[in-house]
């Protein structure tokens, strides 16, 4: 086989794992739009038949979508951030970040592991700026149990 069939299919490969870990058009996450009014959220939600509830009395502003796997933050009544837990593990967690790195360029990248008193706690944060804010794709693993999330958010003041 010639090198340039070899980069070819590996180019191809890369882009089709890419675009079946993740699928979603990143500006609307679950049909949720990013810079909308909390009122068209809940409208969106019902329509789906899923309701939006605080996530914690502790934090104003940050609310779960039952029927999904989806989480938003609100910001003086706009959409400023939409959460999404995925399914999958390493392999998948990998594939997105290639497929984002081809469409968004370089992101920052942090890892961290730290024991604590519920056993080590380990994430790889991978931060994309897009034009008006920021993506970051998450996989931690807390005691063993990983969890994969990709957020979106649009920059903005908050009150």
């Amino acid at each position: 086989m010639n090198i340039a069939r070899k980069i070819y299919l590996s180019t191809a490969f890369g882009v089709f794992v890419g675009s079946v870990a993740y699928a979603a058009d990143p500006e609307k996450l679950g049909g949720f739009v990013l810079g909308s009014s909390f009122e068209a959220a809940q409208q969106h939600a019902l329509e789906r038949e899923w309701e939006i509830v605080p996530l914690s009395e502790h934090l104003p502003g940050y609310w779960s979508v039952e029927g999904s796997n989806l989480t938003l933050g609100v910001c003086n009544g706009i959409v400023r951030f939409v959460g999404e837990k995925l399914e999958g593990d390493l392999e998948e967690f990998a594939a997105l970040v290639f497929k984002m790195r081809l469409e968004l360029d370089e992101p920052d990248i942090q890892i961290l592991s730290i024991p604590s008193g519920i056993g080590t706690i380990s994430t790889i944060d991978v931060r994309f700026d897009t034009d008006d804010g920021q993506a970051l794709v998450q996989l931690q693993s807390i005691r063993g149990n990983r969890y994969f999330n990709v957020h979106h958010s649009i920059d903005g003041e908050c009150n």
